[in-house]
């Protein structure tokens, strides 16, 4: 993959989400992969993702439902 790309697992050790939690941000559209790949169906997250992830982890922990977390 290009560089500058992290892995599911990367992006979810950096943000402290699971990678099953990245992968129902990805369907709700709150935390989208920056690339997917067509062929295998990796996704792939720049660094600038990793922020954002931060602060879904940080307030999904307060008890912000998820509607409202996409919206902000």
């Amino acid at each position: 993959m290009e560089s500058g790309l992290r892995s599911i697992g990367e992006l979810a050790r950096a943000s402290g989400l699971t990678v099953s939690a990245l992968r129902f941000y990805d369907s709700a559209g709150v935390l989208v992969p920056a690339l997917v790949d067509p062929v295998t169906g990796y996704r792939w997250y720049t660094d600038d993702q990793v922020a954002p992830a931060r602060l879904v982890a940080g307030l999904r922990r307060v008890g912000m439902p998820v509607p409202e977390i996409a919206a902000a």
